[in-house]
């Protein structure tokens, strides 16, 4: 579910002046933290005095020789984000660059540093360098040597100025491909099956097509990257038919890639007319528990106006306490509104049958209802 968001909170204000946080499209929380450490070469800890064994038991191996401290890892709960890799993208490139300072980060190894929140983490390092090939970018291959990228040659055409940045203040001679390159390198990646992650069946559309847009939703709201950069610098990776395609299936507006998901799913649910939108602002009444009342705003990830329909996606703060008993409230208030809602979670998703039936079932009401208002209004007026 959306927020409304006045102001950024302070460890986003002091990432920005860092140079750790770049804003995107979306709002704050849609966009990756770069981390604040840099890892270390193993034979510079011995020579400052660290002992093997200190070390072994304090530190982690993220590329040949290069170290970081446990500390700075994720915990157990995000330790399935990684895959089968030792530590975060970024913080794996930041190790392979001090190895190779003049080679090119690309593909998923650039995505983090625009921003992107999802999927790098478990996928292979890419880095181009003239006349270089080595290693393989296929997720399922390159999870075999964790600690090693995957090399390849310049492409033809490829200018260092105009298609590469250097947006990582921890490493500023580094030297990372363009937002738009590194979205279609890896729309290319995930189109073509050499990584992927578990989505849901979708009717009509392939595992690797709801990966696509998913992708190409969250860069949307990570970066400021347009559809035509993307065009361009799909230039012989992608068809233009494939993108064509794509094109018609992608919304800026999803925040999360199970919103992008269920806005697939429901695309082709409402009757001819209608039309779904994302983040539907929508204000209604809300009875206090001192019997007043007053407006408060909501946004449905997934809405449609003429019909008076929300759904919300609850990700895991909707289990937070106190939240579970605010999210009751806020649907009774919204029905007592005449709004039709139907909130989504991660269970409920993964039975399929269930959520389809929800759905059909909160689509019919909410055009019954419609059609009760509009044969109720014709008898009022002919009664006049």
């Amino acid at each position: 579910m959306a927020h409304v968001v006045r102001q950024l909170p302070a460890h986003i204000i002091e990432a920005q002046e860092n140079g750790l946080h770049t804003a995107g499209r979306g709002p704050w929380y849609c966009t990756r933290i770069l981390p604040d450490h840099l890892p270390v070469r193993r034979q510079d800890l011995l020579a400052s005095g660290t002992t093997r064994w200190v070390v072994d038991r304090d530190w982690t191996q993220v590329a040949d020789g290069m170290m970081v401290e446990n500390t700075c890892l994720p915990g157990l709960a995000d330790a399935r984000d990684l895959g089968a890799f030792p530590a975060c993208m970024v913080t794996r490139v930041r190790a392979l660059h001090q190895l190779h300072p003049t080679f090119i980060v690309s593909g998923w190894a650039a995505a983090p540093f625009h921003g992107l929140l999802y999927w790098a983490d478990s996928a292979a390092v890419l880095l181009l360098a003239e006349g270089r090939s080595n290693g393989s970018d296929r997720t399922e291959i390159a999870k075999g040597s964790p600690l090693s990228p995957a090399i390849r040659p310049l492409p033809p055409g490829f200018d260092l100025e105009r298609d590469t940045i250097a947006p990582d203040p921890l490493c500023p001679q580094m030297r990372v491909v363009t937002a738009p390159v590194a979205l279609a390198q890896c729309l290319r990646s995930v189109l073509s099956g050499k990584h992927g992650w578990p989505v849901v069946e979708v009717d009509g559309l392939t595992d690797r097509q709801v990966r696509a847009v998913q992708l190409i939703d969250a860069f949307a709201q990570c970066s400021t990257v347009t559809w035509n950069q993307l065009e361009d610098a799909a230039t012989g990776l992608i068809s233009r038919r494939q993108l064509r395609r794509l094109s018609r299936l992608v919304a800026a507006g999803a925040e999360s890639p199970r919103e992008s998901e269920l806005r697939l799913m429901v695309r082709d649910l409402l009757p001819a007319g209608h039309r779904w939108e994302t983040q539907v602002e929508v204000g209604y009444r809300e009875e206090t528990s001192w019997r007043g009342t007053r407006d408060r705003t909501t946004f449905f990830d997934i809405g449609c106006r003429s019909l008076r329909i929300g759904l919300y996606y609850d990700g895991k703060h909707h289990d937070e306490e106190g939240q579970v008993e605010k999210d009751f409230e806020q649907l009774q208030d919204l029905t007592d509104g005449e709004w039709t809602v139907v909130r989504v979670n991660r269970t409920l998703m993964k039975n399929r049958p269930k959520l389809m039936r929800q759905l059909h079932n909160a689509i019919a009401r909410a055009v019954a209802a419609r059609q009760a208002a509009a044969a109720a209004q014709t008898a009022a007026q002919a009664s006049k």
